[in-house]
């Protein structure tokens, strides 16, 4: 449950400040000159988004690390990384608010959330899976990241999902 509300927060506070600042659509130049445009999903969307890598991470780190040799079962990677998607959360929002008053300030907020982010998570899935190395740890988190990328490709294939753009 906390991993859903930690989703929906950081989802929801990041589609508020693409509002909230105007963000510009996501274009790719293509090689003949004309221009590829996305439109940004708005805060539902991510927050769906967040929500459904919150809970796709933690599973993956599961399986991937089970098959490494970790001890670790399901509701112990879940709670590991539920209280460190809370901790992200709270960065985010601290992120967020700190884009609206003072842009450089929230870049040092992203640099942090990243070292905290990645720093944190090795933690968790050697602690969650009973790991003695972070290099295995690293591994696991490595694989898992390369099975999520894998499996989104094939949901959002099988499904028909994917953002509507317009060439111009």
């Amino acid at each position: 449950m906390m991993i859903a509300l930690a989703g929906i927060v950081s989802g929801v506070s990041s589609g508020f400040l693409d509002y909230l600042s105007g963000a510009p659509p996501v274009e790719f130049l293509m090689a003949d000159g004309q221009t590829l445009s996305f439109d940004r999903s708005g805060p539902l969307m991510q927050a769906i988004y967040a929500v459904g890598t919150g809970l796709a991470l933690p599973y993956a780190i599961f399986q991937v690390g089970k098959r490494m040799g970790g001890k670790g079962g399901l509701a112990d990677i879940m709670a590991v990384t539920a209280v460190l998607q809370l901790v992200m959360t709270v960065i985010l929002l601290a992120q967020t608010v700190a884009l609206l008053v003072v842009p450089v300030l929230g870049f040092g907020f992203l640099v942090f959330g990243l070292y905290v982010f990645f720093r944190g998570l090795g933690h968790a899935v050697n602690i969650g899976h009973g790991f003695n190395s972070l290099g295995l740890s690293t591994g696991v988190i490595a694989l898992s990241f390369v099975a999520i990328v894998i499996m989104a490709f094939l949901v959002v294939s099988v499904f028909g999902i994917g953002p509507v753009g317009e060439l111009r």
